[in-house]
């Protein structure tokens, strides 16, 4: 009977763990071990999401400030004309529409960007493991990486002891720095989510032509839920040791469910 074992774990984990199966595999047929350029292309893509994220950013906030203005009846000049915002017909479904769109894709932004992060510094981890170099700087030194992040862990090298030892005033001070950053962007995301919809529900007509944009911003919105939970949200996957190089699971999505 062919060894398969269940293990529960998210998109960005399976993407680490395909990677690395790809390198063990390679190493085992004997192939060229992907080279620098290809770990380039991806740091390459990796920074051309990010960019893309925060152009996506600052546009979906000018644009939920533009539906508040038009909603309150502002009076903003669009440049090169005479006429306010609120004078343009269907200028507050327009911008909600935008909005929506643009809440929509930001959580894909963010996904993509966490799955090329996993490859990478899987990658990474099967070509220094020769050298016991810690992979994050290695990856660190390629890209642009939240170092402040691995430095707050308790475990700062993972897979090997460390040589310091935090207090526990210290791990509570770093529990509490990276729980109040990661607090300030999700609510900061709630917000725009709920200013959308709050000026929507307020703003639009009751007719048909408000109707539809209010909820078109709600199936929108509700994509854009189902990708952030992509990034969280554990599945089932079966695992077939005779089609898989031999893996070690990750210490932070170990839960194996027979």
């Amino acid at each position: 009977m062919p060894e398969k074992e269940y293990l529960k774990m998210t998109i960005n984990v399976l993407a680490r763990m395909t990677a690395a199966d790809e390198i063990r595999r390679q190493k085992r047929l004997g192939l060229d071990v992907i080279n620098e350029k290809v770990i380039e292309g991806l740091i390459e893509q990796r920074q051309h999401l990010e960019n893309q994220q925060t152009q996506t950013l600052k546009i979906l906030v000018l644009l939920v400030f533009l539906s508040f203005v038009a909603w309150q009846g502002g009076n903003i000049k669009i440049p090169g004309t005479g006429a306010s915002i609120a004078e343009v017909p269907g200028f507050l479904e327009i911008s909600l529409v935008l909005s929506a769109l643009t809440l929509m894709w930001l959580p894909y932004l963010f996904l993509s960007i966490q799955i090329y992060e996993g490859v990478i510094q899987s990658i990474v981890k099967q070509l220094s493991a020769q050298n016991l170099i810690d992979e994050d700087i290695v990856v660190a030194s390629r890209m642009p990486v939240q170092l402040f992040l691995k430095y707050a862990r308790e475990s700062v090298i993972i897979g090997r002891k460390n040589g310091f030892t935090i207090s526990p005033h210290g791990k509570a001070y770093n529990t509490i720095l990276v729980g109040l950053l990661l607090l300030a962007f999700s609510l900061f995301f709630v917000f725009l989510f709920v200013s959308v919809l709050v000026i929507a529900h307020l703003g639009l007509d009751d007719e048909f032509l408000g109707w539809s944009v209010y909820l078109l911003c709600w199936f929108v919105i509700c994509v854009g839920v189902i990708a952030i939970s992509a990034n969280f949200v554990n599945s089932r996957y079966e695992m077939d040791f005779n089609h898989l190089e031999i893996i070690e699971p990750p210490a932070d999505q170990s839960g194996v469910a027979g």
